[in-house]
């Protein structure tokens, strides 16, 4: 009976998803789905300190400041910032990964919850993940 159970659910989960792939819709994640790794954030806080923090305070990038502009956008627009403005004298000059971890630091910064894969360098990837805080 349990057996069954699970392969009917698992039956019914496949088609879900094989419904919203046919439809062109796809799962968006959170930046609450677990998105980056601990070892990315350390990658990115020390790029940070290294290329970004003469001119940024991480304080800039957490918090209320943090939330006021991205609250409920896809991750995509963070990216769209750093990687098409940044540095300041050189924009777009960083590898795409770094900008990648950068960004895993600022999610670190906002307690986002740290998972087992890393955040792509990548903006596609990231128009897939929407910025959301937690209520509490």
């Amino acid at each position: 009976m349990i057996r069954s159970v699970i392969i009917a659910t698992a039956t019914t989960l496949a088609v879900t998803a094989a419904v919203a792939v046919v439809n062109g819709q796809t799962p968006q994640k959170t930046t609450n789905s677990a998105v980056y790794t601990a070892a990315q954030a350390a990658r990115g806080d020390k790029t940070f300190s290294e290329k970004c923090s003469a001119c940024h305070d991480p304080a800039r990038f957490t918090g209320a400041a943090f939330f006021e502009a991205f609250d409920g956008k896809a991750l995509k627009e963070v990216w769209d910032i750093a990687s098409g403005t940044m540095p300041e004298d050189n924009p777009g000059s960083l590898k795409p990964q770094e900008y990648g971890d950068i960004i895993a630091y600022f999610l670190h910064l906002n307690a986002f919850p740290t998972g087992a894969a890393e955040l792509p360098g990548d903006g596609g990837a990231m128009a897939n993940i929407k910025v959301e805080q937690l209520k509490k």
